[in-house]
């Protein structure tokens, strides 16, 4: 089960492939950055100046980061360790305001931190053995910690029990939305998508992938929440479901009244491709060769398609009204334009030459 693969294989490695879940991976594409991400890219060398006391949320001059050599670098800005330092600065001054550590983090899963108004939401693994990776005790779990640096487990997403057996009580992945009011999860392996209060732990809706199988067969796959993730005023969430580089179709949840409502993806969308939970936009290209990783195989799709003059094109698709937009044609039928939306009506790409464009959408 690899996702997002298009165009860096590296990080689309199964990490845990010993695992009956099978999925446990990084997800290394460009994506929608999630709309409630507080990290800044690029800290400042400023002097560290920080006190070990702060308030449970941000303030609105106020913002939380880790430092660059901390960092890996990739699209998520991972940490190289599994203990972070997080320090919450000021917006102007880029002074340290306080500092605490959280131990333990799952950093090799490629969503393994939000970082949240009030909250940094992070996996934390235990039990690991270097001569032995998932051990007898082994287990991942989904902490909360405010930014007094006080942290509190939420859920065990799945361990190795004495026996050695597993049990599996939540995809290692997670979705917080901006106002933090929701917390969505996988159940099991993803038989349920589980919206829940991030707070107190209690349910607010479940949904049974067995009931969108039911009704929309030919849409359902793999469930990931990478492309997908809720809208920017916390009322939408959506997930995808997905076949190796595929992606197969979205459903999108409505807060307000529970409801849900599933789409068909066009054919030849992939992992690789950009997705805006706010308008339902996704990009896509029409004949592109399969992803093989191979140079040589590729170089061949290349000339097969100058011999046949074979064009592929690079769209927009609306799922909510149907309406595709043409962005660009290339003779290449390998190019991948790593597309991210820089807004609902704009769309950053690039092209073979390395020009960076943009695609705006008229209303």
């Amino acid at each position: 089960m690899i996702k997002n693969i298009r165009f860096v294989f590296a990080g689309g490695a199964i990490l845990v492939a010993t695992l009956v879940i099978g999925a446990y991976y990084y997800r290394s594409t460009e994506k929608s950055s999630p709309p409630s991400i507080f990290v800044q890219p690029n800290a400042s060398s400023s002097p560290i100046r920080a006190s070990l006391s702060h308030d449970s949320c941000l303030a609105a001059d106020e913002y939380a980061d880790f430092p660059v050599s901390e960092k890996r670098n990739t699209f998520y800005d991972l940490p190289n360790s599994s203990t972070i330092d997080v320090y919450v600065k000021n917006k102007a001054t880029d002074d340290a305001i306080s500092n605490f550590k959280i131990e333990n983090v799952d950093y090799p899963n490629g969503h393994a931190l939000e970082f949240h108004q009030c909250a940094i939401y992070v996996l934390e693994e235990f039990g690991q053995d270097i001569r032995k990776s998932f051990p007898p005790g082994y287990n991942v779990q989904l902490w909360r910690y405010d930014y007094g640096g006080v942290g509190k487990e939420l859920f065990e997403m799945f361990a190795i029990s004495s026996t050695s057996a597993e049990e599996n009580f939540y995809y290692p992945d997670f979705s917080v939305d901006p106002n933090e009011h929701y917390l969505a999860l996988q159940q099991g392996q993803g038989s349920a998508v589980v919206i829940d209060d991030p707070k107190t732990t209690e349910n607010h809706f479940t949904l049974p992938i067995s009931d969108i199988t039911k009704k929309f067969p030919n849409i359902v796959g793999e469930v990931g929440f990478e492309p997908g993730g809720w809208s920017s005023d916390g009322r939408y969430f959506w997930f995808d479901f997905f076949q190796d580089a595929d992606i197969l179709g979205f459903v999108r949840i409505d807060t307000t009244d529970w409801s849900y409502r599933a789409f068909a993806a066009p054919i030849t969308t992939m992992g690789g491709d950009a997705f805006n939970p706010n308008t339902g936009m996704v990009t896509y290209e029409t004949n592109v060769a399969p992803w093989t990783g191979d140079a040589g195989i590729d170089q061949q799709y290349r000339d097969q398609a100058i011999r046949t003059g074979q064009i592929a094109s690079f769209y927009i698709y609306n799922l909510l009204t149907n309406k595709n937009y043409l962005v660009a044609t290339t003779t290449d039928p390998t190019y991948y334009y790593q597309p991210k939306w820089i807004s609902n009506s704009v769309l950053g790409y690039t092209l073979s030459s390395d020009v960076t464009s943009t695609y705006t959408i008229s209303q």
